[in-house]
């Protein structure tokens, strides 16, 4: 009896042993499996970490990418606008040049060709009295009958002087048609009455008829002179048959002389 419960209370002890290395083995399986969950889980967190991270810089780039093409269109846009308007301003002001001087040219020859009609539509009132280098009075009326040519010009005008010695010798042929100069003393940059007289007589002309128009109160002024030299073609009836701006030569003169009546 006793042998019996011997072998019980061993079998009893081997179950018992049994038991806890079992519970050992199961806790240190549940040990490891919960160190496995564990650092699974952080492996999931990392790359859920490591996807958002690329998500974020993805969409950030995007974003970027984004307002920085809207920034660069902008720009772009201020400076196309600003080079296009540059360039509209250039081309604008081409056209505005352009289209002023054919506008200006056009209307300087209205004024021109206006001048040049109310001269000619004003020929019957051509008339003057002036005073020789003598001081003696002289009228173009008292050329009434004969053509008269008349040159318009001034003592600083180097073109009118360098011509004067041919028209001085002009003057002395009998070509149908008299000769007169005039300048405007004090008008027009022109030296005094005094100091003109004393140069005029140091230039040796001996045929030409130089009449003085003081200031240009009687004659000069009345024709809108603005520049030298000038000449006046007058009709043996006394009135204005033409009228040029500009230096002529000798046979030009003539030539336009022998056109008139």
């Amino acid at each position: 009896m006793k042998l019996m419960e011997k072998k019980n209370l061993k079998k009893v002890a081997i179950a018992m042993a049994c038991v806890a290395v079992l519970s050992g083995c199961t806790a240190k399986s549940e040990t490891k499996g919960g160190t496995d969950a564990n650092s699974s889980s952080t492996k999931n967190e990392k790359m859920m970490d490591k996807d958002d991270k690329k998500m974020m810089d993805k969409d950030d780039k995007k974003m970027m990418d984004k307002d920085d093409k809207k920034m660069m269109d902008k720009d772009d846009k201020k400076m196309m606008d600003k080079d296009d308007k540059k360039m509209m301003n250039k081309d604008d002001k081409k056209m505005m040049d352009k289209d002023d001087k054919k506008m200006m040219d056009k209307d300087d020859k209205k004024m021109m060709d206006k001048d040049d009609k109310k001269m000619m539509n004003d020929k019957k009132k051509v008339d003057f009295k002036l005073k020789d280098l003598n001081g003696k009075e002289v009228k173009l009326s008292d050329y009434k009958g004969k053509k008269v040519y008349v040159k318009l010009w001034a003592s600083w005008c180097s073109i009118c002087t360098s011509s004067l010695p041919n028209l001085d010798k002009l003057a002395a042929k009998n070509n149908g048609f008299e000769i007169v100069s005039v300048v405007a003393p004090g008008y027009l940059n022109e030296r005094n009455e005094k100091d003109f007289k004393s140069w005029y007589n140091g230039l040796g002309l001996k045929n030409i008829k130089t009449l003085m128009d003081t200031n240009g109160e009687n004659f000069v002024k009345s024709l809108g002179i603005k520049g030298y030299p000038n000449s006046i073609f007058i009709g043996s009836d006394g009135s204005l048959a033409n009228f040029h701006a500009g230096h002529m030569d000798d046979s030009k003169i003539i030539e336009t002389m022998n056109s008139i009546k």
